[in-house]
């Protein structure tokens, strides 16, 4: 790996470099990764599929950009170095494929018109596939989804499916996601909603609610914080509905470019197969929101 002068704005991956970083060698996608008395659930996300014909050669060459403020999926720490579970998934895809790759800063707005004018190879930043963009891109095979998930009191049992949160107080961000979907699939439970994640979690950690219903990520950051202070925990297990929810992080490329998707497709596969894609989940997410 290479960095440019200032040491943050650009990286390169040639066919030989080695791979930086640790990880948590061993896991495997879609059981439980067991450390101690915790056990992760290791999502499995690609639907098994390459996508890569069996003619044609792969692009020995991919030109990443991303923005640099999408933490944990890429910021910069103290001393301005990239950093971020997409400048290591990156990196991975590259290693996979024995591609030399570079990844590049530039801001989002810009991400969508410097792939399609030709100028990059893939976006990996979190676009979000909409009419407009898709216009423009096409979109890789899903590597991250954000499931809904329920937090309750450390010492709660309640197990929150429709049937059993009939009269039960729910917080929720008011006007989100997941105050709809609440409303909608939980009819018998009392929503209750707070301007902010703040508010709601801190209803929850005074037991002024019987559970909080909101982004797992988010809430899986939260729960290992001084502020939650081993308050609560979560129960039941993920919803995932795209209607609701975000339909996941994928990665772009410029629509039509049929070879460059599926060699990105078959980069991802390998690594959901060889179970790198879990490791770099257990590396980034340590308390698993699946």
């Amino acid at each position: 790996m290479a960095q440019n002068a200032n040491g943050s704005d650009t990286w390169e991956v040639s066919q030989s470099s080695p791979l930086l970083g640790g990880g948590n060698s061993g896991s495997e996608i879609g059981v439980r990764s067991r450390s101690g008395s915790s056990s992760v659930v290791i999502p499995l996300f690609s639907g098994g599929q390459s996508g890569l014909a069996t003619t044609g050669k792969a692009p020995e060459r991919i030109r990443f950009i991303a923005a640099d403020n999408f933490p944990p999926f890429i910021f910069r720490d103290s001393e301005e170095r990239l950093m971020g579970y997409n400048v290591d998934l990156a990196r991975e895809i590259c290693q996979s494929l024995k591609a030399a790759c570079s990844l590049k800063i530039i801001p989002f707005n810009h991400l969508a018109n410097t792939v399609f004018n030709g100028e990059a190879d893939a976006v990996i930043a979190g676009v979000s596939m909409t009419p407009e963009t898709l216009e423009k891109l096409s979109f890789s095979q899903i590597y991250m989804r954000f499931p809904g998930r329920f937090v309750v009191g450390r010492n709660s049992t309640l197990q929150p499916l429709p049937e059993t949160l009939g009269g039960k107080r729910i917080a929720v961000v008011e006007g989100s996601r997941h105050e709809a979907f609440l409303e909608r699939f939980f009819t018998d439970a009392v929503a209750v909603p707070f301007e902010n994640e703040e508010l709601a979690r801190n209803a929850l950690s005074r037991s002024n609610v019987d559970a909080l219903f909101g982004d797992g990520m988010r809430l899986s950051f939260w729960l290992d914080t001084r502020t939650a202070d081993g308050c609560c925990k979560f129960a039941g297990g993920p919803w995932l509905d795209p209607s609701y929810f975000s339909g996941g992080l994928a990665i772009a490329t410029k629509a039509g470019n049929t070879k460059m998707l599926n060699t990105i497709n078959l980069g991802l596969t390998r690594l959901q197969s060889n179970g790198r894609l879990g490791e770099l989940y257990l590396r980034y997410f340590p308390r698993g929101f699946f």
